[in-house]
């Protein structure tokens, strides 16, 4: 499934809808039908109808972890270097961009007096840029790109992809993790189980992931 948002239930199968209430990706197997509107098989009313059956029909993990170890603070450590250094390309674009909308001017970096809507402007597209980031990537495909380059993935404790609503609330704690020195990431350390706050937090767990697992 490289390439193609996978549907949560069979790894090995594409999405092609997603369900109405939870949003979980869902392929033609998994949905199940009510008036047109998709659910999910947990979301779905009593009334609804699967639009199609076969014999593979069984919950498929993207990996066995019982076979795969859980990912190392080095992994982590540059997979989130490197997700920093994207955003901070993105900001310096957004800054290089609002600079050239204001006539060469970088006074909307330090006070809003001169030019407020540039000045808000960045720090919106800011607070807005890092939770999409680190949101939208994992619910989609379970890597961001620091995740990619560094051969991790992130899934549900059993191997499945994880839902939106976890994708949702790793990205929120993964902010509250770096806010205090870095000391959510910092935690796996002592942690027994080799942890984060936002893996606790989430129930998720970032594996070990190359192209050939």
């Amino acid at each position: 499934m490289k390439g193609k948002i996978p549907c949560y239930v069979h790894a090995n199968r594409e999405a092609t809808t997603s369900c109405a209430l939870c949003g979980n990706r869902l392929c033609t197997t998994c949905a199940v039908a009510v008036n047109g509107i998709d659910y999910c098989e947990g979301c779905a009313p009593a009334t609804a109808l699967r639009q199609s059956y076969d014999e593979d029909y069984e919950k498929l993990p993207v990996l066995d972890t019982t076979q795969v170890p859980i990912a190392t603070f080095d992994s982590r450590f540059f997979a989130a270097i490197i997700d920093m250094g994207v955003l901070f390309v993105g900001i310096v674009v957004a800054v290089l961009l609002l600079w050239l909308l204001t006539g060469g001017s970088l006074d909307f970096l330090r006070s809003a007096q001169s030019q407020p809507v540039a000045y808000y402007l960045l720090r919106f597209v800011i607070l807005l840029s890092v939770p999409v980031y680190l949101f939208l990537p994992v619910a989609l495909h379970g890597q961001t790109p620091g995740h990619r380059v560094c051969g991790v993935i992130c899934l549900q404790p059993d191997g499945h992809i994880v839902t939106i609503h976890q994708a949702l609330i790793r990205a929120l704690m993964q902010i509250l993790s770096a806010l205090p020195f870095f000391l959510g990431l910092a935690w796996m350390i002592w942690d027994k189980d080799k942890l984060t706050w936002h893996d606790h937090v989430s129930g998720t767990r970032l594996y070990e992931w190359q192209a050939n697992t």
